[in-house]
């Protein structure tokens, strides 16, 4: 069966891995090309297709691109398989595999359509989160389900640790929905609308903390936007605090108004909220160290900063 793979990011290069180890090799990779200032802190899907002497392309604009519409007619492919690539594939481009295309999608659709699904889920305070193959259609994840599972979300987890998590288990049904489709055994179930749900792409500035909301809703924001993402901040006398990580205080019930700073200590600043009082343990300010009398003060709730 000849395909054409096209991925990006952790989940793309973990597919990708798990397709060589089980003796699937595609006939040709697309990925894509890092964007201005983006931090890559994932493996190369590129290295990896180099590495094994698989044809590559780069591109970020495949929808008008001679280059990659001729190399996948040159391929002829059976099946396109896709997981993380960061673009749509236009139809043009989806009706050139025989037995047409399967998309990986970290969410278990028809919930948490869009991107960043795994953000948004930890920010929802979900406890678990699924993973989707699902056939590739015009729309945005709404092609037929072909396969699911999920992997639990624990207290602990952060969305570096749910990643790795759904990186290493995701793939291997990529793998059975490969080995099915080549022979034909496939059970496709339409979605149902009336429980999907789609999520927008998120941007830095939507990480501003509200401190006026529940604890556990301030603790899941931190968690879901901690390194590698842009993180959760919040504002003070002018100063940005980036918030990389918190904990929630058991039995804490200082009376304070939300956003107040309770305490500054080694284990961090004890900050008031709409429940109970949470502890940022790890930050940073955007001049250094914080100064010692922000006591008694607060941090901004709702406000129109911008995140630069």
């Amino acid at each position: 069966m000849k395909i054409v793979f096209f991925g990006n990011h952790i989940y793309g290069y973990c597919s990708l891995t798990e397709m060589i180890s089980n003796q699937i090799i595609p006939d040709l990779v697309v990925t894509n090309i890092p964007r201005n200032q983006e931090i890559v802190w994932y493996p190369s899907v590129a290295e990896l297709a180099s590495s094994n002497n698989i044809e590559l392309i780069r591109h970020n604009r495949i929808d008008s691109s001679e280059e990659v519409i001729t190399a996948i007619e040159d391929v002829m492919p059976d099946l396109l398989v896709v997981s993380s690539y960061r673009n749509i594939i236009p139809d043009n481009i989806l009706k050139l595999a025989r037995l047409g295309a399967i998309n990986l999608h970290m969410a278990p659709l028809p919930k948490y359509r869009g991107v960043h699904p795994e953000n948004w889920a930890l920010i929802n305070g979900e406890d678990w989160m699924g993973y989707t193959v699902h056939y590739l259609d015009s729309g945005i994840d709404t092609g037929d389900i072909i396969a699911q599972d999920r992997v639990p979300i624990l207290p602990e987890d952060d969305i570096l640790s749910l990643t790795y998590k759904i990186s290493e288990a995701a793939p291997k049904i990529l793998i059975e929905v490969i080995n099915d489709i080549g022979v034909g055994h496939i059970v496709r179930k339409t979605q149902d609308e009336s429980q999907a749900t789609y999520y927008p792409p998120r941007k830095p500035s939507d990480g501003l903390i509200d401190w006026s909301m529940q604890d556990t809703d301030i603790q899941n924001l931190i968690r879901a936007l901690t390194r590698p993402y842009p993180g959760a901040y919040t504002i003070i006398s002018g100063y940005k605090l980036m918030v990389w990580r918190s904990r929630l205080v058991n039995g804490a019930n200082t009376i304070c108004e939300p956003g107040q700073i309770i305490e500054l200590s080694s284990s961090g600043i004890l900050v008031g909220t709409g429940s109970k009082p949470i502890l940022l343990t790890d930050f940073i300010c955007d001049v250094g160290e914080l100064p010692d009398d922000l006591i008694g003060e607060t941090f901004v709730r709702l406000t129109n900063v911008k995140n630069e």
